[in-house]
């Protein structure tokens, strides 16, 4: 039996498109893991301005408290010096 002379050239070519089909396959999953780790991102992301909004949240309530408790020590302040005043004022 003769050998055919392209069957060497068919068994390069078979083998490159067996390469190819690795190749291709790794990058579809490279291309997935990918895809897993930008969706992780995303919620990570998600998460932090979730996390910003809240300590923006407390910020505001913490001013608002203090805001409070500085009005409380006016109002006192001012009544005890109107106690005072009063109390200058008897005999």
């Amino acid at each position: 039996m003769a050998q055919d002379p392209s069957e060497p050239a068919n068994l390069v070519l078979e083998h490159l498109r067996i390469i190819r089909a690795e190749a291709n396959a790794t990058r579809a999953e490279t291309n997935l893991r990918f895809d897993s780790i930008d969706a992780r991102f995303d919620k990570i992301e998600a998460d932090i301005a979730g996390i910003r909004k809240d300590i923006k949240g407390f910020k505001l309530n913490v001013i608002a408290e203090v805001y409070k408790a500085n009005l409380t020590v006016s109002s006192v302040a001012g009544h005890h010096r109107r106690i005072e005043a009063l109390e200058r004022k008897l005999p």
